[in-house]
This record gives structure tokens, C-alpha cells and sequence, in this order.
């Protein structure tokens, strides 16, 4: 009997998507997935850490027909989305997945994007490459025997899939471009174990790419891998990854984030939000609060104050700082300016955050944290399970164009915000080349009054 690798039963899935038969749905889906990663690399195109990965992919991919967004200048593919994949994730208001627990839309847009540019594709063949993408690099995370909270250890997957997928490779370069993701990508183990949560690397999601398009291009010229990767048990279940394939689109599973920060400080925050709103309350009103939350939240170096934008977005404390003294819109995005802010590490440091272990089977289908606020007047308790942005919550386009318009404020004009929006909302119709066009130029600095995201 013929042995039926994992790899082999996701490249045939592949092989088999029809992009003009994708449900309405699922390409509403891959569009709000456009637009939410065009909107995080807006906000986080001039971070410290993207103009750095910018002076190095500059200088090592000159050659390339491929836009780094928002700037003057053209790379190869897998250099332009190694700058666009940082732009979108360092600020980590990145969107998310909560099967493999970690990010896919910052690795799987930009390549999409880079690639779609490169070959002139379609807007409906940009679109299903990258529900093939959200597919593959969920599944393939999600199938991890520990898994260890560092996207970049299942995102190359996504790129090389996006990449074959464009390209027209065949079953047999598919199946070997995600077999020498699984032994070129990174490998990392678990972000919460280190103890310096606030370096530039955050959780590799660029260098997957880079991975995931180099296994790709190997896979192209006949380079081989090992078909049962993803088979090996010492890393994966075996099969779990093929498992009820073709049931539903992953993508579907994808969730949105307001605030820059881990997605396992958001529930806090909101608790705190509604509590203050709710009684009244003024930072200077408030004595103390607990965070009794689950184990890995509790993990998060969650320190008072932070040394760097990074750290700041592992730190619930903090974050609870920033949204009670200068409003939890302060968080969309943090800004590097905030570090340091007296009144937020006041704040913080009156914030105690434990491990609840009533939580401990709710992550990671949930991220719960329960607040107890102290105060002169009294104490008050708020439940938070299910943020802003999950994908059973009341989350639709209309939030997600909020969110876009937010981050866009001040940084490019309304007129070329709301025809970046069109264009994405016109990729079923057409080609990618209008909304290339519009993502091209370099951002200009505006004198916009800065926006205020409305619930939908």
C-alpha cells in the first residue's frame, strides 16, 4: 500500500481549490484579512524594528519587482515581504489564529501581496492563495505535539503554500516546498520562557517568511524534502494536520485585535475599560487591581515598566496603565512615546496578576481574565472571556474598517485610506495592480485630528 503522507494530503487539497468556487464568505474573510494586515504594517512601517529589517532586506534582495509598502522602494519578493511581514507584525495588533495559537495574517498577506505583484496575478487567484495559506499554516501549527508559542515555527508553511500556490506548482513542488519548511523554517521554543520578551525578534514571523519563500524557490528547481515532516512524532501528530481537511476553511477561525499587544492581555483590558467607564472612575480613583487569569497569560513578563515598545506588549500591567490614564485608545496603537510614562507605571505597579486555575481548560479556546478593582468607595469585579475581534463575536467589516482608518489617521490621507479599502474590496473583480499602486507610495505625514474606533 502507497504510504499517504500529511504533506501529500495537504498539496492535493491545494491542487484541488477552484478559486471561482470559494463560498462569499470565505472571501469576505481573506479580504478582511487584507485589509486588517495592510493596516498593522501602516502603523508599524516606521518602527524601530522594521526600518531595520528595511536597511538589511534593502541590501540583500536589490533585484525584484515586488513593493515594500508604503516607501519608494521595489525588491525582490521575498525581500519586499520580509519588510512588509515585520511592518505588519512588530506592533502586534496583528490578526490571529487561536488552532495554533499565534498569528498567520502577517506572514501570509505580505507574501501573498509580494508574489501576486511579481507574476501579475489575479485578485481572485490573490485571494485564494490566501485561504490555501491560512489553511495549510493553521493546520500545520495547530498539529504541533507542544505546542510552543512562536508563530514562526508554523508561518513559513504559509508563505511556501502562497507561494506555490501563485506560482502553479505542481503537487509534487508543493509537497516538497513544505517539507524543507519543516527543516529550513525556524524552530523556537515557547516566547514566554525567555526572559527578555522585549527584543525585535518577537516570534520570527519574517524569517519564516524568508524560510518559507526560500523552500519554495528550492522546491521549484527540483530541491527535495522530507515527504513525512510532518508525519515525524517527535514534532507533529501524525495526520492530524489532514485531519477533516475539506471540512470548512480555517480561515474562518481568524480573529482581529484592537490593541497592540498580546491577544492575552486584551480581555484585561477591556474589564478594566468597562469597569471604569461603568462607576465613573478615574485612574487616581483606584487603589489596586488583580488579574486572576490563565497560567500563560500569567507567564507574560507582564513587567511595570518596560524597557522597549516589545516588552511593553507582553505586559498586562502596563497596558492596564496606559488604558486607565490616557484611554485604552492609546493602545491602537501603543506608542513608542509612552514607555516611561510616569502616571501608566504608577498604575501598573498597583496591578497584581495571578493564575486562576478555574482557567486552566479555558485557554486557548478562550483568553479570560477576571478583574477586581479596590477603590476608596468600594470594589468592583468584571468578567472578561471573549475580546473584541473573536470570530464568534459581533466583530464585521465595519469594525475592521474603524480599525483601518485608526491606524491610518495622521499617517496617510482619508481619500488614499478609503481607495486602499475600495481596492480590496474589488480584488474579486479584478486584478492586484490598483491596490499595488495605492500601497506604493510613501507614507506622508498628515495633520489629521487622530480617530476613535466605534464598536459595531
Amino acid at each position: 500500500m502507497v504510504q499517504i503522507w500529511t504533506t501529500d494530503a495537504l498539496a492535493k487539497w491545494c491542487a484541488s481549490l477552484d478559486a471561482g468556487a470559494l463560498p462569499d464568505a470565505v472571501i469576505s474573510k481573506a479580504e478582511d484579512c487584507i485589509l486588517d494586515a495592510i493596516a498593522c504594517a501602516i502603523a508599524g512601517r516606521d518602527a524601530d524594528g522594521s526600518v531595520r529589517v528595511m536597511g538589511v532586506a534593502s541590501a540583500q534582495y536589490r533585484d525584484g519587482l515586488a513593493d515594500v509598502w508604503f516607501s519608494d522602494k521595489s525588491l525582490h519578493a521575498t525581500g519586499a515581504a520580509f519588510v512588509n511581514s515585520t511592518a505588519a507584525s512588530i506592533l502586534d495588533i496583528d490578526d490571529g489564529h487561536r488552532g495554533p495559537c499565534g498569528h498567520p495574517g502577517a506572514a501570509v498577506v505580505p507574501v501573498a501581496l509580494a508574489v501576486a505583484q511579481e507574476i501579475g496575478a489575479t485578485g481572485p487567484e490573490l485571494l485564494a492563495a490566501i485561504v490555501a495559506g491560512y489553511e495549510i499554516c493553521t493546520r500545520i501549527g495547530a498539529a504541533e505535539n507542544h505546542i510552543a508559542y512562536h508563530t514562526g515555527n508554523w508561518t513559513g508553511f504559509g508563505a511556501a503554500t502562497v507561494a506555490a500556490q501563485l506560482r502553479g506548482f505542481n503537487t509534487d513542488q508543493l509537497i516538497h516546498a513544505l517539507a524543507i519548511t519543516a527543516y529550513h523554517g525556524p524552530r523556537v521554543a515557547d516566547l514566554t520562557l525567555s526572559t527578555d520578551m522585549g527584543s525585535n525578534v518577537k516570534e520570527s514571523i519574517p524569517w519564516s517568511v524568508v524560510t518559507g519563500l526560500g523552500a519554495a524557490d528550492l522546491a521549484a528547481q527540483g530541491f527535495t524534502g522530507c515527504r513525512d515532516a510532518l508525519d515525524i512524532e517527535e514534532r507533529y501528530k501524525a495526520g492530524h494536520a489532514s485531519s477533516g481537511l475539506g471540512d470548512g476553511f480555517s480561515i474562518m477561525r481568524t480573529y482581529f485585535k484592537r490593541y497592540s499587544a498580546c491577544r492575552w492581555v486584551h480581555s484585561a483590558v477591556e474589564a478594566l475599560v468597562q469597569i471604569m467607564n461603568e462607576h465613573d472612575l478615574q485612574a487616581d480613583n483606584i487603589d489596586s487591581v488583580r488579574v486572576a487569569t490563565f497560567r500563560q497569560a500569567a507567564s507574560l513578563n507582564n513587567l511595570a515598566d518596560p524597557p522597549s515598545p516589545e516588552s511593553a506588549q507582553y505586559s498586562i500591567p502596563f497596558c492596564l496603565g496606559i488604558a486607565a490614564t490616557k484611554g485604552d485608545d492609546a493602545l491602537t496603537p501603543m506608542a513608542s512615546s509612552d514607555l516611561h510614562d510616569q502616571a501608566a507605571v504608577d498604575f501598573a505597579n498597583r496591578v497584581t496578576v495571578v493564575c486562576d486555575d478555574a482557567f486552566v481548560d479555558s485557554f486557548p479556546t478562550t483568553v479570560p481574565a477576571r478583574l477586581t478593582v479596590k477603590t476608596g468607595s468600594g470594589n468592583f469585579e468584571n468578567f472578561v472571556e471573549i475580546p473584541w475581534g473573536e470570530p464568534d463575536g459581533p466583530t464585521d467589516r465595519g469594525d475592521l474598517i474603524a480599525k483601518f482608518k485608526t491606524l491610518a489617521a495622521g499617517r496617510i490621507s482619508d481619500h488614499r485610506a478609503d481607495a486602499i479599502i475600495a481596492a480590496v474590496e474589488d480584488l474579486r473583480n479584478g486584478n492586484v495592480v490598483p491596490l499595488c499602486n495605492l500601497l506604493r507610495e510613501p507614507i506622508q505625514t498628515q495633520q489629521n485630528e487622530p480617530r476613535k474606533m466605534s464598536y459595531g
